[in-house]
């Protein structure tokens, strides 16, 4: 059944958005981190999606729509001179940055990253592109000549292996290895998708339609679409989307480590 989520059309002024959904929808799984442009007025917002509600803060920059989230967000500017910035989970301005496209030959509107370097996929070019974490020393890592218009790029990071989409010109899915072999393939029926994520916690890929720039749609692995979900309000227009890939350690590990200081404390006492 494809569930599509008919939520309350409101903004609040400082686009602190809290959207209520029908009590059958669902949505993503995990926190999924998305740009969104212009959402407020001239600059990019930054939505955490989770569930059938999202929330909204500025990234304060104009032309970040790649993002890599790995323990935190860093977004980045789709083509040089434009800039991104480093963010924390909930969407707080961090330290670092600002992060240009090094990669001059061609404008990147996704992201995705492993924990050791972040990747993009050049629009033109189709080139799968290696940086480092703060979106600099650009490497080619293998060129996706199947289509045109390449937007969307995600990764599983258990295997290396990547999922780019096409956009505008068709609605291909491609899932590559690490070095470039095509691993399959298959048509979303959505031309309009510029951001592609793959949810580490049950291994489903989600994309968006700047067509229908407030819905969000699942698939599986296999390409057999899950659900559709419609968070209502206007104003909305998701670009680079990502999960945190980052490891969240088991309340078990989190105990133990408190119980380590506390003993380490003692100790020192």
């Amino acid at each position: 059944m494809n569930l599509t989520i008919h939520a309350p059309r409101f903004l609040t002024a400082a686009m602190a958005i809290a959207v209520a959904a029908s009590s059958f929808g669902s949505g993503p799984t995990s926190t999924l981190y998305a740009t969104n442009k212009a959402a407020f007025g001239a600059s990019n917002g930054l939505d955490r999606i989770q569930g059938a509600s999202f929330s909204a803060s500025t990234t304060g920059n104009s032309d970040d729509y790649g993002l890599a989230v790995w323990g935190d967000v860093r977004t980045v500017g789709y083509f040089g001179g434009a800039v991104g910035s480093q963010f924390d989970l909930n969407g707080n301005l961090l330290g670092g940055g600002p992060y240009q496209d090094t990669y001059a030959a061609d404008p990147i509107y996704d992201g995705t990253s492993d924990g050791k370097y972040n990747y993009g996929v050049g629009y033109f070019g189709g080139s799968i592109i290696q940086y480092d974490r703060n979106w600099a020393n650009p490497i080619v890592l293998f060129t996706d000549s199947n289509f045109t218009n390449h937007a969307g790029i995600t990764m599983n990071v258990g295997d290396g292996s990547f999922w780019v989409s096409q956009y505008k010109a068709g609605d291909e899915v491609e899932h590559f290895s690490h070095t470039g072999t095509l691993l399959g393939s298959f048509n979303s029926g959505i031309r309009g998708t510029l951001g592609m994520a793959l949810d580490p916690l049950d291994g489903t890929l989600w994309l968006n339609n700047t067509f229908s720039p407030t819905t969000l749609y699942q698939y599986d692995q296999a390409g057999n679409l899950l659900q559709q979900v419609n968070y209502g309000p206007t104003g909305v227009t998701w670009y680079g989307m990502e999960f945190n890939g980052a490891p969240v350690p088991e309340p078990a590990s989190i105990a133990a480590l408190a119980v380590g200081a506390l003993a380490l404390r003692r100790r020192r006492k």
